[in-house]
């Protein structure tokens, strides 16, 4: 009995230092799996640190660039467009009846002119930085709406409760329906109304154009970015369309109240 009891205990000993050994590899296991998670945690933040640097540092040297060429463009091509127009003018009064071909060379100069200083302001830093949706959406409606192919029709609030850099993005959202709408669509007529409360901004797009097939579009280039773009600004975009029957596209927004 003696002998038996002395077993057990041996038998107890060993399975509790086999025990403790186990529980000892399985903390060191864990331990060494934290410490390499934690190491790879840091990497990949000094990964995303590094890219978002080299990002931002090449932002700056291409705002530096778009900044230069901004001035230059502002500078020197737009005064000697306007020197130009001011020499076809002096020639216009000097004549006793100018040509048609001189008052159309004036025409697509002042055109030429309104188009370059278009440009030079988009390349600047501090337009983008004051960048208003509503302004430069009136803009291209009227810049599209000049070539009489079709007309846009716009239903708009006086401003929108957003930073300039979310207005940068919805304007690109809202371009690249219309770019589908007149190259692919060939639509005649289009519809913007826009709409904002205090919690959400609604914008609906409708054109009267050929439509498409949805089913056949869902991995449509296009399309993706306007998801994509809308959903980078936290909100969601719907489009219904059909062939012959047009395309109607929702853009729903949340407001945020810090930017009112």
């Amino acid at each position: 009995m003696q002998k038996l009891s002395e077993n057990i205990s041996i038998i107890l000993a060993a399975s509790s230092i086999l025990l403790l050994i186990t529980l000892f590899i399985v903390i060191m296991v864990v331990a060494y799996l934290k410490r390499d998670l934690k190491h790879l945690k840091e990497k990949e933040t000094m990964e995303a640190d590094f890219e978002n640097q080299l990002l931002r540092s090449k932002l700056e040297t291409q705002e530096e660039t778009l900044n230069q060429l901004s001035n230059e463009i502002h500078d020197n091509v737009g005064q000697l467009l306007n020197s130009t127009k001011l020499l076809i003018g002096l020639t216009q009064r000097a004549l006793p009846e100018p040509s048609e071909t001189l008052n159309m060379a004036d025409d697509s100069l002042g055109k030429a002119i309104a188009e370059v200083r278009a440009l030079s302001k988009s390349l600047n830093k501090e337009w983008l930085q004051q960048f208003n949706f509503i302004e430069n959406l009136e803009a291209e409606i009227n810049r599209i709406n000049a070539a009489k192919s079709l007309q846009i029709h716009l239903y708009r609030p006086e401003s929108l409760s957003m930073k300039a850099t979310e207005q940068i993005i919805l304007f690109r959202i809202v371009q690249e329906i219309l770019q589908n709408a007149i190259k692919h669509a060939f639509a005649r007529n289009i519809e913007i109304k826009i709409k904002e409360n205090s919690q959400q901004l609604t914008i609906f797009i409708s054109d009267d154009g050929i439509g498409f097939d949805e089913a056949a579009v869902t991995k449509s280039v296009g399309l993706l970015n306007i998801r994509h773009r809308t959903r980078l600004l936290g909100g969601s975009v719907q489009w219904v369309s059909s062939i012959n029957k047009g395309t109607q596209f929702t853009i729903q927004l949340p407001v945020n109240p810090s930017n009112l």
